[in-house]
C-alpha cells in the first residue's frame, strides 16, 4: 500500500514526514539518522525532496546542526497532527478488531468520587473489561497540575476552578447543603443562606478544596469569621464529626442523603446561588487522548463516539 499523502505538487510520503520530525526533534541530521538507523545522506536527500515539494526552505543548516524556518515550524505542527490522526485511526481499528486494551488515569476531587464516579466506573469497566483504571483523589489545584503535566489523562473538579490551557467539558451538577445533627437549632429549617450558619461551630474540608474556598469567600463577603473547629480530607470523617456534635458542615446533597437516617443527620439546602455547583471534566487535548481515555470521556460527558 502506498505511504504517500497529498495531491499534485504537494504529494509526499509518510516516511519522509517522519524523518523530518526526527530531524526537527534531534536538531541534527546525523543524530536523526542514527536514531532511525539510516544513512545521513539518505536523510539529507529526503529532506531536499521535501523542500522541493513544498517550494520553500524548511531548515536552516549551520555548523552545530539545523534549525527550523518559520515554514518548517508550521510543517512540524501539521505533521504532528497527521501522525496523531493516524494513531487515533489505528487505535479505533484495533478497538473493532480485538477490543480496547490499555489504561486510563483519572484525577478527581472528593465530591465527584463520592457522588458520581463509582457508578460511572462500573459502567465503563463492564463495557471495556480490557481497560485498567488508575484513580487518584486530589484537591482541585492538584488535579489541574496533574492533567497539565501529563500525570493524569482526565481530571474532574468544580467548574469554578481555573484550568487555563486545558479543554473543559460539563460533567455533572450537584447541590450543597448544610449538614447538622437532628437536635441542632438549624435542623428544622427548610432552607437557609450560608451566612446563617456562621453563628455555629463548623468542621470543614482542607483549605485548598473548592468547597472550603467558596465558604471562606462567602464568609468574608458577609464580614463574618468561620468558627472552624477541624479541617479534614474525607467526607466520611466530616460526617462523623457532625454526628458527634463538633460542628456543622457543608457537603454535596448526594453525600448526605444515603447516611442521614442511620447517622441521625439532616441536610438543609442552601439558598446561595453558588450552592448549585457544576462539575467539569478536563483534558489537555481531546483530539490526542489515548483510546481508553477518549472512550471514558465520551461516556462521562455523554458524547457520541
Amino acid at each position: 500500500m502506498s505511504q504517500t499523502i497529498g495531491e499534485g505538487r504537494l504529494r509526499f510520503d509518510l516516511v519522509t514526514l517522519d524523518l523530518f520530525l526526527s530531524v526537527a526533534e534531534e536538531g541534527s541530521i546525523a543524530a536523526a539518522a542514527m536514531r532511525r538507523h539510516i544513512a545521513p545522506s539518505a536523510v539529507s536527500r529526503r529532506l531536499a525532496e521535501l523542500e522541493a515539494a513544498m517550494d520553500t526552505p524548511l531548515l536552516q543548516r549551520h555548523a552545530r546542526g539545523i534549525a527550523l524556518t518559520l515554514a518548517g515550524e508550521a510543517l512540524q505542527r501539521h505533521a504532528r497532527s497527521v501522525f496523531a490522526v493516524l494513531g487515533r485511526m489505528r487505535d479505533e481499528m484495533g478497538e473493532h478488531a480485538q477490543g480496547v486494551r490499555g489504561h486510563v488515569r483519572i484525577a478527581a476531587n472528593t465530591s465527584s468520587l463520592a457522588e458520581f464516579l463509582p457508578e460511572e466506573l462500573a459502567l465503563f469497566m463492564a463495557r471495556w473489561p480490557g481497560v485498567r483504571v488508575e484513580m487518584q483523589e486530589l484537591l482541585s489545584p492538584e488535579i489541574v497540575r496533574a492533567v497539565r503535566d501529563g500525570l493524569a489523562d482526565v481530571g474532574i473538579m468544580a467548574e469554578s476552578v481555573p484550568a487555563e490551557g486545558l479543554e473543559s467539558l460539563f460533567y455533572r451538577e450537584d447541590r450543597l447543603q448544610a449538614v447538622v445533627p437532628l437536635g441542632h437549632p438549624l435542623a428544622g429549617r427548610e432552607a437557609l443562606h450560608y451566612a446563617e450558619t456562621l453563628d455555629f461551630p463548623q468542621v470543614g474540608l482542607a483549605r485548598e478544596s473548592s468547597i472550603q474556598k467558596m465558604l471562606a469567600g462567602t464568609a468574608a463577603q458577609a464580614g463574618r469569621p468561620i468558627d472552624l473547629q477541624v479541617h479534614v480530607n474525607s467526607f466520611d470523617v466530616l460526617r462523623r464529626l457532625v454526628q458527634v456534635g463538633i460542628g456543622l458542615a457543608v457537603l454535596p446533597e448526594a453525600c448526605i442523603r444515603p447516611f442521614a437516617e442511620a447517622m441521625g443527620l439532616r441536610g438543609v439546602p442552601l439558598r446561595d446561588a453558588w450552592a448549585r455547583r457544576r462539575l467539569k471534566l478536563c483534558v489537555r487535548d481531546r483530539a490526542t487522548l489515548p483510546a481508553p481515555a477518549r472512550l471514558f470521556v465520551q461516556q462521562a460527558t455523554r458524547l457520541e463516539a
